[in-house]
Order: C-alpha cells, then structure tokens, then sequence
C-alpha cells in the first residue's frame, strides 16, 4: 500500500512541475490552457495566448507547441530557437525588433516563425 501512495506522489509531484513550466509532460497538453507568462516558465505548450502582450519577452527557446498566439503582440520579442511546432499565429504583430525563430530580424514571414516544424500560416 505504501508503494502505491509513493507512487501516486510522484505523479501528482510530475504534474505539477509540468504545471508551473518545469519539465514537460509526456502526455499532450489540451489546446486552451491559460497560462501566465514569466520568465522563469520555458513551457507554454498548449496555452492559449491570443491577444496577449508579449512585446520585448525574452521568449528563446521556450516552447509553445500547440499554443494559440493569435493575434499576440510579439513586437521585440526574442523568440530565437522556440518551438512552435502546431502552434497558430494568425495576426500575430512582429516587427523589425522582433527576434524571430531562424534568429533573423523581424517582421517575422511565415518561415521566420516555423520554427524546427510545421505550424499555421500567419
């Protein structure tokens, strides 16, 4: 009985540190999740992001796969070497400050924002 409750600890324990941006969870994350954005959370997979004002973040490599950006405000933002694998990002705002994924100045084009795989078109 004492292995099951340890057990059931480090799952509880795993969950919550997916959560809070630590390591991502081996399951996939369900679209819509409302997250915060910090500097401390690398881990905004599935979040729903749209209209947020992420202008001048320090986004590098953090990953937003299956994130919903649309229409975000990314004016400034440094997104070099995030995942944006299934993300969305129609209308999203980059512009010539914007650091998009490929590391190229913005304004970010369709493949300034693809990111290691295939996402949505702007």
């Amino acid at each position: 009985m004492r292995a099951i409750r340890l057990l059931s600890v480090f799952a509880l324990a795993g969950g919550l540190l997916a959560a809070c941006g630590g390591a991502p969870a081996a399951t996939a994350t369900a679209r819509g999740r409302h997250c915060t954005v910090t500097s401390a959370n690398a881990d905004y997979n599935g979040c729903d992001l749209a209209h947020a004002d992420l202008a001048g973040a320090d986004l590098q490599q953090d990953s937003f796969v299956r994130a919903n950006l649309n229409d975000a405000n990314l004016a400034g933002a440094d997104l070099q070497g995030a995942d944006l694998a299934g993300a969305t990002y129609r209308g999203a705002v980059t512009t010539k400050s914007t650091i998009c994924v490929n590391a190229q100045y913005g304004p970010c084009t369709r493949v300034g924002l693809r990111g290691p795989k295939k996402v949505s078109y702007l």
